[in-house]
């Protein structure tokens, strides 16, 4: 699989910091200061709460694999994509790095980690660590 082969996702106004901290290599998630939970993907009003006022925080993106599965056929070559729980709680759905994909057992240890992809965009990956 080349990175060159990947798209990043549109960006819209709601979760353009998120991209904007991706490409200083920052992962961020959103917290409700009403409820305390921290949340993913990132959006304005608290998926568990539905109070309107989550706010930005910076996470080091550590977690354990939850669940993973092998994409073999495709036309941009084989990859891996899992539910990353992180340390905060919210499960990231990610795409692990090609050089990893051999290697992703539930309950692993992974960092969200970005790299360049098409047209010169960030992209989130995953890494074991």
């Amino acid at each position: 699989m080349s990175y060159d082969l990947i798209s990043a996702p549109p960006i819209n106004p709601e979760t353009k910091p998120f991209w904007d901290a991706a490409e200083q290599g920052k992962f961020l998630i959103r917290r409700c200061p009403a409820c305390g939970e921290a949340h993913w993907y990132p959006r304005t009003i608290c998926p568990l709460c539905h109070k309107a006022d989550t706010h930005w925080e910076e996470s080091p993106g550590t977690g354990t694999i939850y669940s993973w599965t092998h994409m073999r056929k495709c036309p941009r070559g084989p990859f891996a994509l899992a539910y990353l729980e992180l340390d905060e709680g919210p499960r990231v759905y990610v795409q692990f790095r090609p050089e990893d994909n051999e290697s992703l057992e539930i309950g692993k240890r992974a960092q969200i980690m970005f790299h360049p992809v098409k047209d010169g965009a960030t992209m989130m990956f995953a890494k074991l660590i």
